[in-house]
């Protein structure tokens, strides 16, 4: 078998995680697979696994992508505004890509124990309420929004 470039392998990488974010924007987490992926690209599970080792490296193919969507939707003036707005966004029927950001984020964290793409996001989310709460309330605001989201799986 030839070797790839760098160059050519850069451009795989960049097709597959251009597939991976069109399919969490339009179906969601749940529909990022090996074998959906590999069908539609017309290649091996085992190719792909050269780029993403584990199914939490999909979330790699999101990265600086999926914040400014979600984060869009949140009002970061104050702390209840910030968990209403977190709220709302999580429920919205009409729009499903926050719900699927923070369903990812939540899988990441209870199935890996918060990889590092998932805490960066949570510590960047924090650091733009802190400009506003400060420190204290934004991580109690993060929380507590988190908690709301949890406790949204017992309401099902």
């Amino acid at each position: 078998m030839a070797r790839i470039t760098a160059e050519e392998k850069e451009q795989k990488k960049n097709q597959y995680d251009a597939l991976i974010f069109q399919i969490f924007t339009e179906e969601g987490w749940d529909a990022v697979t090996y074998d959906r992926l590999a069908k539609e690209l017309g290649i091996g599970k085992s190719s792909l696994q050269r780029y993403y080792p584990s199914n939490l490296f999909f979330a790699t193919a999101l990265q600086g992508k999926v914040f400014p969507l979600a984060i869009q939707k949140l009002d970061l003036s104050s702390k209840s505004a910030f968990i209403q707005s977190w709220l709302t966004a999580y429920h919205d029927e009409n729009d499903h890509v926050f719900h699927e950001v923070i369903r990812m984020l939540m899988a990441n964290i209870m199935n890996h124990g918060g990889a590092p793409a998932t805490k960066s996001a949570i510590g960047r989310l924090i650091a733009l309420l802190a400009q506003t709460l400060g420190e204290d309330d934004a991580k109690d605001a993060v929380i507590t929004a988190l908690g709301h989201t949890i406790y949204s799986y017992i309401e099902q």
